[in-house]
């Protein structure tokens, strides 16, 4: 629960005579934090957090930074504008951070995660953030499926699955999903050192990515994958895959948080909908054999506001020791009666997870992937991914694309 005091008072009634006197109780230290806002139940985790932290100091007040604005316009320019003392930032936007003076330099122990993960939050051989949760796609598909398992490009999951008369569903809609979509695979094409540096000087699109997208729409169902409407409906295509809609779907590893739970909630043993037994996880396949790329992934590191000196910023790291932490980990992501895993993807090496036994999955699937670390990356891809929007082919339904692209 969010506190708004910063200072309270206790009344202790000494009466002598008819005298009573206040005594003010010691003020508690506030740490003001901005978590990355996109997680599942993100109010929910951030209270387990800060009782879990709380009760182990009980001397400080945790008090979560979140609006509306800021949860809209994270990648715009909303993490910014924002005032914390710590920052869970994206690392697609540490360098515009770093740029702007915002957040200080932060050692951590490297032994502890992985080299993807401490490359994320390096800038010129310093760090500047504490890694938290590594980020990507995923392809899911039914367990015991050895067709989807062992195939080696795109084009053999599309040959699989035309051949079946199945489907695939995908989310191509916003401009950040389609700008990461586009480095993705023009990383594939060039490697993603090259990508960012071509993305960075320039915001033509790539003919071949568009291509490579468009081959991947054509084994989404018609009114799907493109839908502005399902783009909005988080956790949508993670639940029609659970209820066998399609045979394989493509997302974030906590997105199928959102399928599992709607099994719990609404399947039956004879409703026909996948368990969390049934799903199956690996790496996305290339566009081509001879990709450049193992995959791009994004890490979400723990950042200090450059404001801080002294006791305050030692509050502050000691907040992003306890998150990074093991127990702070099993808190957050160990589920509870009824509940789904999460499937967020803990940075620290070696975290033992019950209840998600996909975890093991997920984590192989996502090593080697690297990610951009340029300055103004994000803003680029956003550009991109709003040309690209215009370049795939428009949903039927979609009058409001269509009329922008018209202009």
């Amino acid at each position: 629960m969010v506190k708004k005091a910063h200072f309270t008072w206790s009344f202790v009634a000494c009466i002598v005579g008819q005298l009573t006197i206040a005594i003010p109780a010691l003020a508690k230290e506030t740490l003001r934090v901005l978590l990355y806002p996109y997680v599942p139940d993100r109010l929910s985790l951030f209270q387990k957090i800060e009782g879990e932290f709380e009760k182990a100091n009980p001397e400080v007040d945790l008090q979560l930074v979140d609006n509306p604005d800021l949860v809209a316009d994270y990648y715009s320019g909303g993490l910014q504008k924002a005032s914390a003392d710590v920052y869970e930032v994206d690392t697609i936007l540490l360098s515009d951070l770093i740029q702007l003076g915002k957040i200080s330099k932060i050692d951590f122990p490297k032994e502890n995660f992985s080299k993807e993960a401490i490359a994320a939050v390096t800038r010129n051989g310093e760090t500047y953030a504490v890694p938290h949760w590594l980020c990507g796609n995923f392809l899911f598909y039914r367990k015991g499926d050895t067709e989807l398992a062992s195939a080696k490009t795109w084009n053999d999951v599309s040959t699989i699955l035309k051949q079946r008369n199945e489907a695939l569903f995908v989310d191509l809609k916003g401009s950040s999903t389609l700008g990461e979509w586009y480095f993705t695979v023009l990383s594939e094409l060039v490697g993603v050192e090259r990508a960012q540096q071509s993305i960075s000087q320039s915001t033509l699109l790539n003919s071949e990515v568009t291509t490579s997208l468009t081959s991947l729409l054509g084994l989404c169902p018609d009114g799907f994958c493109r839908s502005n409407d399902l783009h909005d409906r988080t956790g949508y295509y993670s639940r029609a895959f659970i209820a066998r809609k399609s045979s394989a779907y493509i997302g974030y590893s906590e997105s199928i948080h959102y399928g599992i739970q709607y099994a719990l909630d609404n399947c039956t043993s004879t409703s026909g909908c996948l368990s969390i037994n049934d799903i199956a996880v690996r790496r996305l396949p290339p566009f081509r054999e001879n990709s450049m790329s193992k995959g791009v992934g994004w890490v979400d590191g723990l950042a200090v506001d450059s404001s801080l000196t002294g006791q305050k910023r030692s509050l502050a790291i000691s907040f992003i020791n306890y998150l990074v932490s093991e127990a702070a980990y099993k808190t957050v992501l160990e589920p509870e009666w009824m509940e789904a895993p999460k499937y967020l993807l803990p940075a620290r090496l070696n975290v033992q997870i019950s209840g998600a036994p996909l975890y093991p999955s997920f984590l192989n699937a996502h090593s080697g992937r690297e990610t951009g670390t340029l300055p103004g990356l994000n803003n680029q891809l956003r550009k991109l991914g709003k040309q690209l929007d215009c370049a795939l082919p428009i949903d039927r339904s979609d009058i409001e694309t269509q009329k922008k692209c018209q202009q």
